[in-house]
């Protein structure tokens, strides 16, 4: 009887020991506050506003390197200018890579949103363009598009 005593308390001095360090293995309680919780969230919006300046930049080095496209390359060019984006998008994401996965949608999403609504802007803000693109380009653009729109690969669909 004696031995099986001894075993028993063997054993419940095991458990009690893997307890303890089972219990000091784990994680502290957070004590985040409000602004480093918020940054998670916060973060998805960096990462459509980088979606959106990497179509202002490609547009804007496009222009200067290449000038005002032609009428038959409107297509291409819309294509090209998503390719660059997302190429720019990416380039930048590279350096975020822990968080790579996580955002790479937002980061779409502002490339898309910005392709297909950037003229808006245009119209509603021409001199900005003007200054920052050329006036040439901003005639291009109210010409080939109306405000208040959508403009996907050539087809123009009103919003209002």
């Amino acid at each position: 009887m004696g031995t099986e005593q001894s075993s028993f308390q063997d054993r419940i001095e095991r458990i009690r020991k893997n307890a303890e360090e089972t219990s000091s293995k784990a994680p502290p309680p957070r004590t985040d506050s409000i602004w480093q919780r918020l940054g998670y969230p916060a973060s998805f919006v960096g990462a459509f506003v980088l979606g959106v300046f990497a179509v202002f930049l490609t547009r804007y080095i496009q222009y200067h390197t290449v000038g005002v496209p032609e009428g038959g390359q409107l297509d291409a060019q819309e294509i090209i200018n998503i390719g660059l984006a997302s190429g720019a998008g990416f380039f930048v994401s590279f350096f975020l890579r822990d968080r790579q996965k996580e955002f790479a949608s937002s980061v779409t999403m502002g490339v898309l949103v910005t392709t297909f609504t950037y003229h808006n802007l245009v119209w509603k803000y021409p001199d900005f363009f003007e200054v920052v693109y050329g006036e040439d380009w901003v005639e291009f653009v109210e010409k080939l598009t109306e405000p208040s729109s959508l403009y996907l690969f050539g087809n123009i669909v009103k919003l209002g």
